[in-house]
């Protein structure tokens, strides 16, 4: 029997919960900084000499949220044999573009160290940020997987998604600000860009309670349901759908 919304939501409640407290303790990687604000440090994990994953964490953009949940995925990935980086990035309301102005400094100091970066991998607010990576036309290409991603700004103000996460984020809604939706909605960009949608896959949970599946049904392209997934199982190396997400940022 498949879960209603209720069990979904508690579901994903109890999953995040045991991310925060795993991402608490054991291996925090190796910690760097790639730029002068606070948050602009970067975890690695797994070995230097190895094909590299760029590791967006999620949280709706909200400034409470850090990259503690993803670490038991950097390390479930690192243990494939992954060099993982997983980032801190400025998440600052009403100043959104901070946001992919250190995600663009990361790309920058990544590529000036010849790291061999195979994939931007992202969750949530983090699929969106990597869209971004993929869809941004003064950014060299790159593969992206975006897992749950939230992947159209419009319906997320209108369905007031995470509590108006996306307006609290932008600081306005898409009328009062269309050059900032312009430069970070993935629909928007999407249009501009055709030729980069073949290097992105999205992955959406059927069960998603907290970023429901309709955020990607319509986005031009590669997509994959995972068939009764919540929210943080596709983030999640304990979930019984782990191994389907795995081969997927694989490829």
């Amino acid at each position: 029997m498949s879960r209603g919304p209720l069990s979904a939501e508690v579901a994903e409640d109890e999953a995040l919960a045991r991310l925060l407290e795993e991402g608490q303790t054991g291996d925090i990687g190796t910690v760097e900084r790639y730029g002068a604000a606070a948050d602009a440090v970067v975890e690695r994990y797994g070995p230097v000499d190895a094909p590299a994953i760029v590791l967006v964490h999620g949280g709706y953009f909200r400034p409470g949220v850090d990259r503690t949940h993803s670490r038991p995925q950097a390390r479930a990935l690192a243990a494939q044999g992954w060099q993982v980086l997983l980032p801190e990035y400025r998440r600052v309301p009403g100043a959104a573009c901070t946001a992919t102005e250190d995600l663009a400094a990361l790309d920058a100091r990544l590529r000036g160290q010849h790291v061999d970066v195979r994939a931007w991998v992202g969750h949530s607010a983090g699929g969106a940020l990597v869209l971004w990576r993929a869809l941004a036309p003064e950014l060299p290409p790159v593969r992206v997987v975006a897992l749950a991603p939230v992947a159209d700004f419009d319906a997320a103000v209108a369905q007031r998604l995470g509590g108006d996460a996306v307006r609290d984020w932008v600081g306005a809604g898409p009328r009062e600000a269309p050059m900032t939706y312009a430069r970070l909605d993935p629909v928007r960009l999407a249009a501009r860009a055709p030729e980069a949608l073949e290097r992105i896959h999205l992955v959406h949970g059927t069960s998603d309670a907290s970023v429901p599946v309709t955020q990607t049904e319509d986005f031009p392209a590669a997509r994959t349901l995972v068939p009764d997934a919540h929210h943080f199982d596709l983030i999640d190396p304990a979930s019984r759908h782990w191994p389907t997400v795995l081969g997927l940022i694989r490829g």
